[in-house]
């Protein structure tokens, strides 16, 4: 399940500012499409379409949905808009030098990766004409032009089947979520159940209630990784500078995580070692929790982070080919 996503920072920063302080919210004043995120996949591996012709058009698309404000880092939603080109004709014209000329359909299709499913799809005819084959495509997919109705329509198509999904299967959804937790398959229930967009908001809210004790039990197997990495950081530079990185790190260990009280006394060590070297008072405490917004803006980044790292470590999983090996 890739890449999380654009919806982590949302999810984890009314979780621990506080959920019940943001359960009214203004979910009716934004669009309902500009609430779900897609990743834009046009594989390299899907055969007939250039190195080149492939960037291109994913960059053309990536636009497309960027400028509607739904797009967002590739597999960082379990949804994903991606295309393939067919060639229909190909001709060569009677000009000096002869050029070629072709007839291009493009696919688009809007899927569901974690069901392989297909929620939308749409077509276009394109042409293009150059010197050869590859300028021909990149002539065609330079006059591409995806801001029309009926691309928009192939993207409310879609939209409509995911909200239908997570409205009618949202227990499915947290049930499914919390068994992968159970078998401490956190990043995947994790994934699962930040992939619920805003404009399902029942479900969207349940989801907030289901995802922070997997999180708090995920930072607790983690919670190891994070003391060893603030003890390397500090062992390298055991100076303030090293303090107020090692601090950065340790800041990420919830109070109820087991390894906290490991926490306190590596923080009671730098502030030992602080008060040695500078000869003044070092509240290492008050200078690692005190800033409370910046504290916050650290955990949320932290929370991408693991997604980010999940969905790379995950990204051959959800590569759309299911959708092209028929």
């Amino acid at each position: 399940m890739k890449k999380y996503f654009i919806y982590i920072s949302i999810i984890f920063s009314q979780i621990f500012i506080g959920f019940g302080a943001n359960a009214q919210n203004d979910l009716g004043e934004i669009d309902d499409l500009e609430r779900i995120a897609l990743s834009v996949i046009v594989p390299y591996q899907v055969e007939g379409i250039p190195d080149h012709a492939q960037s291109l058009l994913e960059s053309r698309l990536m636009k497309a949905v960027t400028d509607k404000g739904i797009g967002s880092d590739p597999y960082s939603s379990p949804f994903a808009i991606t295309a393939k080109m067919e060639i229909i004709t190909k001709d060569i014209t009677p000009s000096v030098p002869p050029m070629q000329a072709y007839t291009f359909e493009i696919y688009f299709y809007m899927v569901d990766n974690i069901d392989q499913i297909v929620l939308s799809s749409t077509s276009v005819p394109v042409k293009g004409v150059g010197q050869n084959k590859n300028r021909a495509y990149t002539n065609a997919l330079r006059k591409l032009n995806l801001d029309n109705r009926e691309f928009d329509r192939f993207l409310s198509s879609g939209k409509e089947k995911i909200i239908k999904y997570y409205n009618d299967r949202c227990d499915v959804v947290i049930a499914k979520a919390q068994a992968l937790a159970a078998q401490q398959q956190y990043q995947d229930a994790i994934f699962l159940l930040s992939a619920v967009p805003e404009v399902c908001e029942e479900c969207y809210f349940r989801s907030l209630e289901a995802i922070a004790p997997i999180y708090q039990e995920y930072i607790r197997l983690e919670c190891a990784s994070y003391l060893n990495s603030a003890n390397a950081i500090f062992a390298a530079n055991p100076n303030s500078t090293g303090a107020l990185q090692a601090a950065e790190m340790i800041s990420l260990i919830p109070a109820t995580s087991s390894c906290f009280e490991n926490a306190s006394g590596l923080i009671n060590k730098i502030e030992t070692k602080m008060r040695s070297d500078e000869d003044r008072d070092w509240n290492f405490r008050e200078r690692m929790w005190g800033d409370q917004v910046d504290l916050e803006q650290r955990r949320i980044n932290a929370y991408r982070e693991v997604g980010v790292a999940f969905g790379e470590n995950q990204k051959s999983n959800y590569d759309v080919l299911w959708l092209f090996n028929d």
